[in-house]
């Protein structure tokens, strides 16, 4: 989710407009070297940098131990796991692009005298490419909870491992497409910046229709899985039926503790938006950057094989296994 992973990540890093709505306006107008660096705002980039520098390599092991976990070990490897896994790869390039390329373009702000365009528009494109696609992993994940609970008999057939590639293919070329539409060469081909505008409106259709998505999906599976248990207590079920409600109910749990870690993330962030607090642009992308750390947290807090592979604790019953 990305995470930097996030479906509410475009508007929190409406950093400095005028009009919080303005999308275009909040992907470009983050402070650049005009801004004067007062005592405070230089105080702010070197914690944020300090932050970023401590949580930036441990967000990338992290992320690449959830991977190796669910590759390596076949209990781990349900279709709900593999799509945290594909999650965990925009998570894990969270750390390896967009914070170093933020720690780098703050740093080169604080130094002043060096025109940071060039960073600015790098780490620019690794967080709008890296946000959208978490938005969409978001839903892909949410999707599959939804048809395993909601339609168990179309699940075999819906959720499969090709169908699975293709949706991640489609959702990362989108990603690319849109940010490279975004690219000033882009625009002087088009002319009169046609090509972030039309970028721009797909990343606010796509947002959106994630966020309808994702709320809608889980209104449904509250309903369902309110019905499932009430149906398990009322009536005779059968016993393999029961224990795959409770599988499946179980992995909704872990995807809703994902979501919930997306809001808690991002929720300051709007608040110091709508606010508009000074100095809070650099917090607004670190907390929301800090989203990808938490995310395989709450892979091992819900998996105890993942937990034991990602910290390494071995217990005779799994070597026994293993």
């Amino acid at each position: 989710m990305p995470g930097y992973h996030t479906f509410f990540q475009l508007r929190m890093i409406n950093l400095s407009a005028s009009s919080p709505g303005n999308l275009s306006q909040a992907i470009t107008n983050i402070p650049m070297d005009s801004e004067v660096l007062n005592v405070p705002l230089k105080v702010t980039y070197i914690i944020t940098i300090i932050f970023n520098s401590i949580t930036c390599p441990i967000t990338v092991a992290l992320n690449l131990l959830a991977i190796m976990a669910v590759k390596r070990r076949p209990r781990l490897q349900s279709y709900s796991n593999i799509l945290l896994a594909y999650l965990a790869i925009t998570d894990a390039l969270t750390g390896l692009l967009v914070q170093p390329t933020y720690i780098i373009w703050r740093t080169i702000q604080i130094l002043g005298g060096i025109n940071t365009d060039t960073i600015y528009n790098l780490q620019n494109s690794f967080l709008v490419t890296v946000t959208l696609s978490s938005a969409l992993h978001l839903m892909l994940v949410t999707c599959e909870r939804l048809i395993a609970i909601k339609y168990t008999f179309l699940y075999p057939y819906l959720v499969t491992t090709l169908n699975i590639k293709v949706a991640v293919t489609v959702f990362w070329f989108l990603s690319l497409f849109c940010t490279i539409l975004r690219r000033p060469f882009v625009d002087q081909l088009l002319n009169d910046g046609m090509g972030k505008k039309i970028g721009n409106v797909i990343i606010f259709i796509v947002m959106i229709s994630c966020i309808a998505f994702i709320v809608t999906s889980y209104t449904i599976l509250y309903k369902e899985t309110a019905h499932q248990q009430k149906r398990i207590k009322t009536q005779q079920i059968l016993q393999e039926e029961v224990e795959r409600f409770f599988k499946e109910k179980k992995a909704l749990k872990t995807t809703i503790y994902v979501v919930g870690a997306v809001l808690l993330c991002f929720s300051p962030g709007a608040v110091l938006t709508i606010l508009d607090i000074p100095y809070s642009a650099s917090w607004i992308i670190t907390i929301a950057m800090l989203n990808s750390l938490l995310n395989p947290l709450v892979y091992c807090w819900r998996q105890k094989e993942m937990r034991q592979f990602v910290f390494q604790i071995s217990s005779p019953a799994v070597a026994a296994v293993h």
